[in-house]
């Protein structure tokens, strides 16, 4: 398999954070089918890759940008039942902000919550937007410039 560019490698490492050990939903990687009415998900598409070029001659600046989208159900107090997702994946994000070591830093900048469907329960989503910060080689987005090595 080919070296993979270090966004790739961050958002494995996003899944697999989400998926450790009690996590409330599942974590799919850019499933676009829909996810069924009444399951709980987490769904992570990357979003943006904002590059910079102001760092030392060999590498360049990374802000990926990831949106998880967690979907879930209620009858009532749709809200509530929404929390716990996001708790999970924010206090999972910042166990190891690094990403293993990929990133500089990872951080979540914006939670927004909307309706998907109204049947017989509210379906809604909840879009968990995380900026992940990185060095990659100017020549190589595979190189992790700040531990100097490919991973």
């Amino acid at each position: 398999m080919p070296a993979q560019t270090l966004w790739t490698q961050a958002a494995t490492a996003i899944l697999t954070a989400l998926n450790a050990p009690g996590s409330p939903a599942t974590a799919y990687r850019a499933r676009y089918e829909a996810i069924a009415q009444a399951q709980t998900a987490f769904n992570l598409f990357p979003t943006k890759m904002a590059v910079k070029y102001s760092g030392a001659n060999d590498s360049a600046e990374v802000e990926a940008t990831f949106v998880v989208r967690a979907y879930t159900s209620a009858t009532t107090q749709v809200d509530l039942v929404a929390d716990p997702l996001v708790a999970w994946a924010w206090q999972q994000l910042r166990i190891d902000p690094t990403l293993g070591g990929v990133a500089t830093d990872a951080y979540i900048t914006d939670i927004e919550m909307g309706y998907v469907e109204k049947t017989s329960s509210d379906q809604i989503c909840v879009d968990i937007s995380i900026c992940v910060e990185m060095q990659v080689g100017r020549d190589d987005p595979t190189l992790n410039k700040m531990l100097g090595a490919n991973l």
